[in-house]
């Protein structure tokens, strides 16, 4: 992530992780011609420590959005 911006959706990544069990961001990217859904996942345990995770779905082709 870009360091230089600010918003509420920095600062969600930036608060506290007390009580959070999973995080999701999801992002919607078009990559060789192909819209495709990125998730990344932060699946917290009890002990603190923390498992992370991506998967990429590909969507729909972009010449069919386009039509």
């Amino acid at each position: 992530m870009n360091s230089n911006l600010e918003g509420p959706f920095v600062s969600a990544f930036e608060s506290d992780t007390t009580g959070v069990i999973k995080q999701h961001l999801i992002t919607y990217r078009v990559k060789d011609g192909m819209l495709r859904k990125e998730t990344t996942t932060r699946q917290f345990a009890d002990s603190g420590d923390y498992y992370d995770s991506n998967t990429v779905e590909p969507l729909v082709r972009q010449e069919q959005l386009d039509a």
